[in-house]
């Protein structure tokens, strides 16, 4: 609901309908509060499926980092750990896509990030686990 709508709301609520001085308040009225009801489920469907795409674009980050991680850094030591981390970041965009078919997906492109050690990539990815990916699947699994 935009300023307006909010302000005609307040305005219907302390002067009443024009034309009917008489009879219960608009608040009484079940539609009013059915209103309410559907413009907040709006409401919620909408940042539902604004989370999705911000979780959706930061896992293409992640995936985008960990390849370019694994073509700058050849230590053949490192090649697990980085196999490891991009087949986590595959299945869960998979996951993700799977579950937020319904979402459109975002046509904005991966965002760049500037991360100079694979200590600090994998503490990013840890991060990003641990706060948006799992409250958008906390939310999306009560559902």
């Amino acid at each position: 609901m935009g300023a307006a709508g909010l302000c005609s709301l307040l305005l219907l609520l302390l002067l009443g309908v024009p034309g009917h001085p008489e009879g219960p308040p608009p608040l009484c009225d079940p539609r009013v509060l059915e209103w309410f009801i559907l413009e907040a489920r709006d409401a919620e469907r909408a940042l539902a499926a604004a989370r999705a795409q911000d979780v959706r674009g930061g896992v293409a980050t992640l995936e985008a980092a960990v390849q370019r991680a694994r073509e700058l850094l050849p230590d053949p030591r490192l090649r697990p750990l980085l196999e490891r981390a991009n087949s986590a970041a595959r299945s869960l965009a998979r996951l993700l896509r799977e579950m937020t078919a319904q979402v459109a997906p975002s046509s904005a492109p991966p965002r760049q990030w500037q991360v100079r050690s694979l200590g600090r990539l994998l503490a990013v990815h840890s991060s990003f686990l641990h706060g948006k990916v799992r409250l958008f699947l906390m939310d999306a699994c009560r559902q």
